[in-house]
């Protein structure tokens, strides 16, 4: 099974960034990763859907389908409840998370088994 790395929009709206720019995407499939984006996440840092399809980048059409679809999500911003609702025991978050600040949401990233 090939995995597939994921990078949804951050839900905070003052958030320019992106965990997965079009670069990093070549540089994930040069090591065998495939890679999905959920749409729009990349514009407020510069990058169209267009740019990430350009690279091999599948575009999600929902936060919902990006986490479905992703073994490992990758965020800026660590999760909001409604992202940590997402999670499976076969999903890995990559995220800063602040464990001590947020300990009912990694409490249910347990719950679920997944990685946190």
């Amino acid at each position: 099974m090939a995995i597939k790395i994921g990078a949804p929009r951050e839900v905070t709206a003052s958030e320019a960034r992106v965990a997965l720019t079009p670069d990093s995407a070549v540089q994930l499939a040069k090591l065998g990763y495939s890679s999905i984006i959920e749409t729009g996440a990349g514009v407020a840092a510069g990058f169209s859907d267009d740019a990430y399809r350009a690279v091999g980048v599948e575009v999600a059409p929902s936060a919902e389908a990006l986490w479905a679809s992703a073994n490992v999500v990758a965020k800026v911003r660590p999760p909001e409840p409604s992202e940590v609702a997402y999670l499976s025991a076969d999903k890995t978050l990559i995220s800063f998370f602040y464990p001590g600040q947020n300990a009912e949401l990694l409490e249910l990233a347990r719950e679920k088994g997944a990685n946190v």
